[in-house]
């Protein structure tokens, strides 16, 4: 089954939920997920801290980067968030 029908059946299945424990219990399972994902890209050590600052470095010497006002503006258009300049 492809994922993406795999998205659209839990987003469906999760509109109809109606037991407040099993919802929070999927926000605790989603928070995790995201300061996992957080704790992975974080260095967790000197040497790990330096070889980053390296692969920046590399990405600025390559042009690999991006203005603020072009990366305000993709998130702008992209999630529109309130507030957002």
């Amino acid at each position: 089954m492809d994922i993406a029908v795999k998205k659209v059946e839990l987003i469906e299945w999760l509109a109809r939920l109606q037991d407040e424990k099993l919802i929070q219990r999927i926000e605790a399972l989603k928070k995790k997920s995201v300061n996992d994902m957080y704790e992975q890209r974080m260095p967790k050590n000197f040497t790990q801290l330096v070889e980053k600052l390296k692969e920046s470095e590399h990405d600025v010497m390559e042009g690999n980067v991006h203005a603020q006002e072009s990366v305000e503006n993709y998130f702008k258009a992209r999630f529109n968030p309130v507030g957002f300049r």
